[in-house]
């Protein structure tokens, strides 16, 4: 009965850093996927795991205490690994943000159904290209072998208080990040619709008799439009490459555990 127990608290924990993973991860934590289907898959993928990971000999314990400190544990690390690659997703709708503000778009915003937030349609727009690409890429499977690595690396039981300092450097280097890449993809509109505003301003002080603010807006939409058709391709090379960037980051990571 006690190794029935001792190999059910492996088999937990193994579910729990799953699951946590899921619920912030890129595609698992969709909306449109029932709450159900999720539970089923964590279930199924620790069936799996669970042979490979009760053989690294872990120790675990009869203390109720230290075990739910070992959950707490668990569900930060499958936080932490999901959210590595939900702030490049971050990074897309944020892009969206800045080309939606400079055309007055701003205001004109839907519920995404797969983060469950309100965002512009262009960062809806952008946002469903790189979810697109993120499967294309096999990127759930990259998720799922970064929490099988994780427990090679990063074994439950064994997170200490000192980790708390690399997890805090992971994060800023993935946030600084995120605004780099934003940038990255919304500087060829952004810069041309400023240049605009600029000539119309200055329109505006040569002829003050015309309606610049009437003239321009549906001016800056047009043209913002043909900018988006024609830098598309290079967007999707932008996602690509900091898609490709994000699994290597998160390679990194695992191999570089703040254990």
């Amino acid at each position: 009965m006690q190794y029935f127990v001792l190999q059910f608290q492996i088999f937990f924990l193994i579910m729990v850093r799953l699951a946590a993973m899921f619920m912030v991860a890129p595609f698992f934590s969709s909306g449109v996927i029932p709450l159900r289907i999720k539970g089923v898959v964590a279930f199924l993928l620790t069936l799996v795991m669970f042979p490979i990971v009760s053989s690294m000999g872990y120790e675990p314990t009869t203390n109720m205490g230290l075990f739910a400190v070992m959950v707490t544990q668990e569900i930060i690390i499958g936080l932490f690994i999901g959210f590595l690659v939900a702030v490049i997703f971050s990074a897309f709708q944020l892009a969206g943000q800045f080309f939606s503000v400079q055309i007055g778009f701003g205001i004109n915003e839907v519920i995404d159904p797969l983060a469950q937030v309100s965002i512009p349609l262009i960062g809806q727009f952008k946002n469903l290209i790189a979810l697109l690409l993120f499967l294309a890429m096999n990127g759930h499977h990259v998720l799922i072998r970064a929490i099988y690595r994780s427990y090679e690396l990063a074994p439950a039981f064994s997170l200490k208080g000192a980790s708390s300092e690399g997890f805090m450097k992971f994060l800023m280097y993935a946030f600084s990040g995120m605004f780099v890449i934003a940038l990255k993809i919304a500087l060829p509109v952004v810069a041309i619709i400023f240049l605009i505003t600029i000539s119309l301003g200055i329109l505006a002080k040569a002829a003050p008799q015309m309606n610049i603010m009437m003239l321009g807006f549906p001016f800056k939409i047009a043209v913002a439009f043909g900018m988006l058709v024609m830098v598309t391709p290079l967007v999707v090379r932008i996602m690509n490459v900091s898609i490709e960037r994000t699994f290597k980051f998160i390679s990194t990571v695992v191999h570089q555990w703040p254990v």
